[in-house]
């Protein structure tokens, strides 16, 4: 998926249209720890197609992640603000399990 692609914005009325929910989405519940290699230590992310963004980057324990808050996360909640987050997961139907 290209980044520098335009995406269109994701309105709360397209959640109706769509026939989803914000709670639908992977990230509303779900998060991965990743330790990069190089790295110090491991870190939280909400998303495996956003694991080379530093932006989206909750810390480093579960606990940290839940208190998330400023930048791309309120109160521990993601911001699909992220170009993947629109093309894939909302608009694209994607889903990261069976």
């Amino acid at each position: 998926m290209d980044v520098r692609a335009e995406v269109p914005e994701i309105t709360e009325s397209c959640w109706g249209i769509l026939g989803k929910s914000p709670s639908e989405v992977m990230c509303a519940s779900s998060r991965m720890v990743v330790k990069r290699q190089g790295a110090d230590a491991p870190v939280v992310l909400p998303c495996t197609l956003l694991a080379y963004d530093p932006a989206f980057e909750m810390g480093s324990t579960l606990a940290e992640a839940g208190r998330a808050n400023g930048g791309m996360f309120d109160h521990g909640a993601v911001k699909l603000c992220h170009p993947h987050c629109a093309k894939f997961c909302v608009l694209g139907g994607g889903a990261c399990s069976a």
